[in-house]
């Protein structure tokens, strides 16, 4: 039993250490802003608005060079 406690005791600050660091970190994250005044989380859902955007251009560029792709071929 008392090579638990002195497990627990010496991971003890280790594990404070960490707690803290996430701690910190989240809330550093969440009240981080851009040069422009704007929050990490609202630069992050813009791009991933863009992305979709593009997406959707690149699929319709897709379907246009397929449909005018020559059938067959051959070498």
């Amino acid at each position: 039993m008392d090579k638990w406690v002195e497990l627990a005791v010496s991971w003890l600050p280790f594990l404070l250490l960490i707690g803290l660091w996430f701690w910190f970190s989240r809330r550093a994250g969440m009240q981080a802003r851009s040069k422009s005044g704007v929050s990490l989380i609202e630069l992050y859902e813009q791009q991933v608005t863009e992305t979709r955007r593009m997406n959707g251009y690149l699929e319709r560029i897709a379907k246009s060079l397929e449909k005018h792709e020559p059938r067959g071929g051959g070498a």
